[in-house]
């Protein structure tokens, strides 16, 4: 049985052991039943410290006695010696007080240090402790983080078949690393830290054996009242989740089996230093401390399963921009206080992957510290309730110096950080021109997302990631590209790739070529054939680029040569009248692509010939040989290198005598002050006919709504006088005088304090509503009830004034008979053109009985002031219209025309509800705003 074990210190190891299990041939170890749980400290207090970090200015001036004066007068003001002990490996001075200092005797000298004028900044040398969390009974023997079932497992095996990490090394900076079998053959040679033998427990401070020596300690022994441990062997552990050997039949298998592990030690006797954590980084990095030893092997991944409750350090954030700058990913555990991981250093620090703790369901584990710090999780476990549910790894038996080896279960953020540190070194192998940043992007795009975690993208997912950086380090394997499109000047040429391999996250670049040179600009996957191809052959050269791949490229076959384009040009229109003497005016309309040489070539038609040239000038003016004949211009463009385009005009009306032109009479507009009342009068005339719409209008007094358009055409044998006028417009306004509602409401449903109080009694002051009579005589207008279409037919029928009309004695819906209520006025919407209605099978169906829409409400007032010269913008101001659907124009116009504001759902953010039903209360304002 293994007792209890503590590793004391300010900042705890992110794991805590379990009992120890025998080493068997198995590669699944079985837990001993009877064994104890072994529980270490979450306690993060921060402990007092006999060492402080000082960075003196850099001047040629100062000398190491200004430094030693300094460092004297700062100790004056606490009256305890200071002296410098050594360098790190970034430049400050590590200096040592005679006695370990609380916090506020700490801040005092800190304080001192950085108000002396050769002193750039100063900081405690905090003591760092593995992270610990509490762990519960053990039952349980696999190593389900891997697992591709369990919701937690990380899906390794998945990525085996990418890579297993060769070629990778990864630092573990911790408590060293003991003998044990099945780790033994993936460990590199590593380096002890720790400067304080004391700490070190080895008699000799910093050397190049990384060997865990322990960190039992007694009770008192790291502060007073601290109780004491047993030896956690945490860097063991640690490193077996790293790179365990697999496939040899014994143990376990770390995430990154043939990787390689470069075992730091740090962390000794009641923690380590911050300082000498920082030039552990260092080190691990490949950069120089001095007294050491470069490292032969610089890794590619920094494991620190550690970490304590305080601000970032300047040198922890210094160590960690050097390990980015020399291409190290840098892991650090989140920490298992169940706090914002930004109170915990180093997961606080900058150009670190922060690691919280996941379970075996999935979720995040209740120890594990998360917020915005955390950028990914791994499995951390939860023994709470089964021991087994905990994170299998190497241990040491011992409980004070090494022993027998073996195989232990612990819970924490520690044992997260390193698993993922593990597929990092995976990446790396497969992909070694990855950057940090690279690695970090890459394992938070395939992680699987934790709901209510807090900590950062999820779940690593090994088996994701490691196939998408397989497709990344792919070579790219060209298609074949291809060209469609008409080889023609003016016309579209695209390029189609062709089937090409291992393009994943691969950029595309096209160049187009002339004669199999590369045409300046011409880099869009399409081409617009121009005038200097004409004659050319064109191909096109495909490349695909991917970041980590050379780039490929690949032509496809020349196009044949390039034929000459097609013009475009409008059929040209003829302006003057057709009498003697009327000079007629050839408008081309619009030509192109410009510019394009046009020439003109009049015909004079008369019955029985085929047509006679008159002229080859834009204008022509008639002569008496013209008489009873018809004129046409023909207009032909002409460009290099383009076809020939020739375009015809409508022939013009048979030529008159001069005499003959007449000037029409003008159209009288008369607007009274309600529409029903407006008017338009078309004179008797011998020589016009007066239209509307194409239809030819009887002389005399008409009614009008909205917009009237009236043109003048000349009846046959006559002509119109150039220069007279011959059409006529105008609008009506449909407003009234202005409105004062009546104190006292028509409708005893109406207050007259609600919204559209007005406009409701307005429509009844005009009659176009008169509502319900109830049994008791009173009249009620039933405002939220949606208006239905054969009583929005009667509302405008009214509000055009009650127009004579008599209904046709068959209707023209299949749904609306002749005898029922409001016939008259759906009929005379289906005469005047204000509803279509529905066409099914041939028959038109009104659905009187049906709600109208906001939608086709919108087309009904739009038509009952006869369509207003309007164009629609092609961007709405309703956020849920679009441009292609129907009655868009309609419903934009209520925009317009100030009659619907729509619903304002935030700034700047107007919504329509075109396929909301419309009550009678909205329905008496529409009408009451029509312009």
């Amino acid at each position: 049985m293994r007792s209890q074990v503590f590793l004391a210190g300010v900042i705890a190891l992110v794991g805590a052991g379990l009992p120890a299990l025998p080493a068997v041939a198995d590669e699944t170890p079985m837990p001993a039943p009877s064994a104890a749980p072994r529980t270490m400290s979450t306690d993060s207090t921060v402990l007092p410290t006999d060492q402080f970090i000082v960075k003196f200015k850099e001047r040629a001036s100062i000398q190491s006695l200004d430094r030693k004066s300094s460092l004297n007068r700062a100790a004056g003001t606490i009256g305890v010696p200071v002296q410098a002990v050594r360098t790190l490996a970034t430049g400050e001075e590590v200096v040592k007080t005679d006695q370990k200092l609380g916090a506020e005797e700490a801040n005092d000298l800190v304080s001192a240090l950085v108000a002396d004028p050769n002193v750039e900044y100063a900081e405690p040398d905090v003591i760092m402790r593995p992270f610990a969390s509490k762990p519960n009974d053990p039952l349980y023997s696999d190593q389900w983080a891997h697992s591709s079932v369990d919701s937690g497992g990380m899906r390794v095996l998945g990525a085996w078949d990418v890579s297993q990490g060769a070629g990778s090394v990864v630092a573990v900076i911790d408590t060293g690393i003991t003998n044990h079998s099945d780790l033994n053959a993936n460990i590199l040679p590593g380096f002890d830290m720790i400067h304080d033998p004391l700490v070190a427990g080895d008699s000799n401070g910093r050397d190049s054996n990384p060997a865990d020596e322990g960190d039992a300690t007694y009770y008192g022994e790291c502060e007073p009242g601290w109780p004491g441990y047993s030896s956690s062997w945490h860097g063991t552990h640690v490193a077996g989740l790293v790179a365990a050997v697999a496939g040899n039949s014994r143990g376990v298998a770390g995430v990154a089996p043939k990787a390689k592990v470069v075992p730091v030690r740090a962390l000794g006797i009641c923690g380590g230093y911050a300082s000498d954590i920082a030039d552990s980084i260092v080190w691990a990095a490949g950069g120089t401390v001095p007294g050491a030893p470069a490292n032969a092997n610089p890794a590619n991944v920094i494991n620190l399963s550690l970490g304590g409750l305080a601000p970032c350090s300047t040198i922890y954030q210094n160590a960690a921009d050097f390990a980015r700058s020399k291409g190290a990913s840098l892991v650090v555990a989140a920490g298992n206080e169940g706090i914002d991981a930004s109170k915990v250093s180093p997961a606080n620090c900058k150009n670190v992957l922060v690691v919280g703790a996941s379970t075996r369901n999935g979720l995040k584990a209740s120890y594990s510290n998360f917020g915005i710090n955390v950028d990914v999780a791994a499995p951390g476990g939860d023994m709470a309730s089964v021991f087994s549910d905990g994170i299998l790894s190497t241990l040491n038996d011992g409980l004070t110096t090494p022993n027998s080896e073996g195989y232990f279960y612990m819970e924490g953020s520690s044992m997260a950080a390193p698993q993922v540190s593990a597929v990092a070194a995976m990446m790396y192998s497969k992909l070694p021109a990855l950057t940090p940043a690279d690695v970090e992007q890459r394992l938070k795009a395939s992680a699987r997302p934790i709901n209510g975690c807090g900590c950062g993208a999820g779940l690593v997912d090994a088996n994701a990631t490691l196939t998408k950086v397989a497709a990344e380090a792919a070579p790219i394997t060209a298609g074949t590209p291809t060209i469609s499109g008409e080889a023609a000047v003016g016309k579209l040429l695209l390029a189609e790739p062709g089937n090409w391999g291992n393009t994943y996250e691969a950029t595309w670049n096209y160049q187009w070529n002339r004669w199999g040179t590369p045409i300046p600009g011409a880099t869009g996957n399409g081409y617009w054939v121009t005038e200097d191809d004409h004659q050319a052959t064109i191909t096109v050269t495909v490349t695909a680029t991917k970041k980590f791949a050379p780039a490929v490229s690949a032509t496809s076959e020349p196009t044949a040569q390039v034929a000459p384009g097609t013009l475009f040009g409008s059929v040209p229109t003829i302006t003057g009248s057709a009498y003697v003497g009327s000079t007629l005016t050839a408008n081309p309309g619009t030509w192109g692509p410009a510019p394009v040489d046009l020439t003109y070539r009049w015909t004079r038609n008369k019955a029985g010939t085929t047509g006679e040239h008159v002229s080859s000038a834009p204008s022509y003016t008639l002569t008496s040989e013209d008489l009873g004949s018809t004129l046409s211009v023909h207009v032909m463009g002409s460009k290099t290198p383009y076809s020939l385009l020739e375009m015809g005009s409508q022939p013009t009306a048979v030529v008159v005598a001069a005499d003959k032109a007449v000037t029409p009479e003008a159209i009288v507009f008369t607007e009274a002050p309600y529409m029903g009342n407006d008017r338009y009068t078309i004179p008797e005339s011998e020589t016009m006919d007066y239209q509307v719409d194409g239809k030819t209008l009887p002389a005399g007094t008409h009614p009008a709504r909205g917009q009237a358009k009236i043109t003048a055409v000349p009846k046959s044998g006559y002509a119109v006088l150039n220069g007279a006028t011959s059409e006529w417009k105008a609008y009506f306004s449909a407003k009234g005088p202005e409105f004062m509602a009546p104190a006292v409401s028509p409708f005893r449903d109406v207050a007259t304090t609600q919204q559209f109080y007005k406009e409701m009694s307005w429509l009844a002051d005009r009659k176009i509503s008169t509502g319900w009579v109830e049994a008791d005589k009173s009249v009620s207008y039933r405002p939220v009830t949606p208006i239905n279409r054969d009583a929005m037919a009667a509302f405008l029928y009214r509000a055009a004034g009650s127009p004579d009309y008599t209904p046709p004695a068959k209707s023209p819906f299949m749904d609306v008979a002749t005898t029922q209520q409001f016939y008259k006025e759906m009929a005379w919407l289906a005469e005047t053109g204000i509803s279509s209605g529905w066409t099914e099978n041939g028959a038109r169906y009104y659905k009187p009985l049906t709600p109208i829409k906001r939608d086709a409400m919108a087309a009904f007032l739009y038509r009952l002031v006869n369509k207003p010269d309007y164009e629609a913008p092609m961007n709405p101001p309703f956020r849920d219209l679009d441009s292609g659907q129907l009655f868009y124009k309609e419903m934009v116009w209520m925009s317009v025309a100030g009659i619907s504001s729509g619903w304002q759902l935030g700034e700047n953010n107007y919504w329509y509800q075109p396929m909301e039903p419309i009550n009678r209360d909205a329905m008496a304002a529409f009408l009451y705003r029509m312009p």
